[in-house]
């Protein structure tokens, strides 16, 4: 909700604010925090212009980090594309030797639900019917079943 703070954390720091300052007071509270946090923001926005305008590149926060800095302002936009260029092939490679396998995937989830659909249109034909499913005709299957079970036991 509120940069990581869900609505209970939110709540508990609004009671606890009604608690320290009563309502009576809280408003004032609220409205020099505001004024803190503004002042603050002019502060840093100010320091960063005074920063980019000495070294004389455009500096934002994000750019502070030593990584972001050392890739913007020491390297080159040849030596990035030297060092991001085999990371490129490499994951191209491996999409396209994934996308067989990607596609014969969707093929077989595409047969097991239309097998899912044939089946539960089935069963329910056979409600509509009125057709039990006790009786010899399930017998006969869950028979089948026991014999390959039976098969499989003796393999192992």
């Amino acid at each position: 909700m509120f940069g990581g703070l869900g609505g209970t954390e939110f709540l508990v720091i609004i009671l606890i604010a009604i608690f320290l300052w009563g309502p009576d007071k809280l408003p004032k509270a609220l409205a020099s925090l505001r004024r803190f946090i503004s002042k603050a923001r002019t502060m840093a926005s100010n320091a960063a212009a005074d920063l980019s305008r000495e070294i004389g590149t455009d500096i934002r926060p994000e750019d502070l980090n030593p990584k972001t800095f050392v890739r913007k302002h020491i390297l080159t936009e040849e030596d990035q594309e030297m060092l991001t260029s085999p990371l490129k092939s490499t994951m191209r490679d491996l999409q396209d030797s994934t996308k067989p396998m990607q596609e014969s995937l969707t093929e077989t989830t595409r047969e097991v639900e239309s097998t899912r659909r044939s089946v539960n249109r089935g069963s329910l034909t056979r409600k509509a019917n009125g057709s039990n499913d006790t009786g010899e005709a399930a017998a006969e299957p869950a028979a089948e079943r026991r014999e390959r079970a039976a098969s499989f036991d003796d393999v192992t």
